[in-house]
This record gives C-alpha cells, sequence and structure tokens, in this order.
C-alpha cells in the first residue's frame, strides 16, 4: 500500500517508480475507507473536528495519511480566481493521476517573482516530481471542464518558507513560515512587541537564537529598540544563519554603528 512511501526517506525518484506500478486510484480508495474507521469518526463531534483537520477547503485538498517524513492527499484541479494567490510547496512533491490526467502549470521560482516555464500532462503511467526550492506549480483545466481529482505526496522541508505570489505579476508578496513552532514563536513575538510587554527582551533574548531567520530577526529587533548598543552583539550569531535577505537587513544597522 502507499502508505509505506512515506515511512521512510525513500528518494522521489523511486516513489515515483513505484507510483507506476500501483492503481492509484484503488490505493487512495483504500486510504478513504480507512479514514472513516477511525475511532475518531464514530461521534458526530469529533467527526466533525477530524474532517476540519483533515481539509483546506481554499485549496480543496484532503489530507488522506501522514508521517513525520511526509503526507498523502488528493486536491480537486479547479480553477483558481485571478486574485487568488499562488503558494509554493516546501520539499518535494510528487503528483499522480487518478481517474483521469490532468494538467499543471510549472513555474521557475527567483527570490521576488516567479517566471512561467511549460504544461506538463500526468497521467497514470507519467507521476511529477516537483523540487519546490526551484518550481511552483498550478493546476491548469479547460473551463468548462469537470473538476478532475488529483493525487500528490509530499516530502516535506520544515526549514523552507512558503512563498507567497500574485497570480497576474508573478511578484512575490508575502511568505509564510512552513515550520509550526517557527510561526508560533513568531505570533507570541509579535504579540508581545504590539503589547509593549516589559517581558517581551527577556523572551526576546532566548528566541534570537532560534534558527529560523524571521524569528532571530524578529527578536533582535525587539532587542534592538530596547538597546541597540547591546543588540549588536548578536549581529555575528544572525550572520551564520547565512540568510541573505536577513544579511541585508542587518547591514545598515552596522553601517549606522
Amino acid at each position: 500500500m502507499i502508505k509505506h512511501l512515506i515511512n521512510k526517506k525513500f528518494p522521489p525518484e523511486y516513489i515515483a517508480e513505484e507510483i507506476k506500478t500501483l492503481d492509484m486510484t484503488a490505493q487512495v480508495n483504500q486510504l478513504i475507507s480507512q479514514l472513516s474507521n477511525q475511532p475518531t469518526f464514530a461521534e458526530a463531534q469529533s467527526r466533525r473536528a477530524t474532517i476540519m483537520s483533515m481539509s483546506n477547503p481554499h485549496t480543496g485538498t484532503l489530507l488522506l495519511h501522514c508521517t513525520n517524513i511526509g503526507n498523502i492527499s488528493i486536491s480537486t484541479a479547479t480553477l483558481h480566481n485571478v486574485l487568488s494567490p499562488l503558494y509554493s510547496v516546501p520539499g518535494q512533491s510528487i503528483l499522480f493521476a487518478l481517474d483521469q490526467p490532468f494538467e499543471i502549470q510549472r513555474y521557475i521560482c527567483h527570490e521576488d517573482q516567479l517566471e512561467k516555464l511549460d504544461m506538463v500532462t500526468v497521467d497514470a503511467k507519467n507521476p511529477l516530481i516537483i523540487d519546490g526550492s526551484r518550481t511552483l506549480f498550478d493546476y491548469a483545466r479547460a473551463e468548462r471542464q469537470s473538476a478532475t481529482l488529483t493525487g500528490r505526496i509530499n516530502l516535506l522541508d520544515r526549514s523552507a518558507d512558503i512563498s507567497v505570489f500574485d497570480r497576474v505579476s508573478l511578484r512575490k508578496i508575502a511568505w509564510l513560515p512552513h515550520d509550526e513552532s517557527a510561526a508560533r514563536f513568531l505570533v507570541s513575538l509579535e504579540l508581545l512587541d504590539t503589547l509593549r510587554d516589559p517581558k517581551g527582551p527577556k523572551v526576546a533574548e532566548e528566541l534570537v537564537y532560534h534558527y529560523h531567520p524571521a524569528v532571530a530577526w524578529k527578536a533582535f529587533q525587539m532587542l534592538y529598540r530596547a538597546d541597540p548598543h547591546t543588540a549588536l552583539n548578536y549581529v555575528p550569531l544572525l550572520k551564520k544563519l547565512k540568510n541573505p535577505r536577513l544579511d541585508n537587513l542587518l547591514f545598515p544597522l552596522e553601517q549606522a554603528a
């Protein structure tokens, strides 16, 4: 069963070859049947909570199975509104077809801009590997075509962020931390900073050592506002993260000092 494909750290190429030998529609149907047999589906309240945790109505995605290595999901390849943004997928993804082939539009990811690449057809014998660090994809279909069900195996990279691009200009407009702990720490720092909590700098002193550049930078900003001279002692620490964007933010502060 396809569950074993995310039980170990298999190369994406191996997973793609395994997919070619399997009836993926039958495999996915089996995963769906197992979902309904979960104890959390026994009562209406817990069933609703489970469904909400598994589904994303904005992307039309349903999570079928996950491990600490990756997850297996299905989505509907529907047309998106011109105002809806494009999101990168951190890590490696293997797209596979179910009941019928589908097309995707590929983009090359530059730091602050997408570049349209090509259209690719995914069918039962041709799963597609997407390297999220270099490529962004979007489902494409004819306007009158019925919604197509698609499959995807994601091999997660929690150290990478989710980049958000405008669908028309293809320019980067935002980013989101992929790592849940980084997101929690970032929100906590933002709240402490907004409330001007007197203990905020103490928390920032701990989180300036965080491996995620956004968390470390926010913590540094709070320390800098409290005591610029002392905060500059943390610059060598932040530079060890080797993040170009963070280095650019630190540069004018170093020069001013």
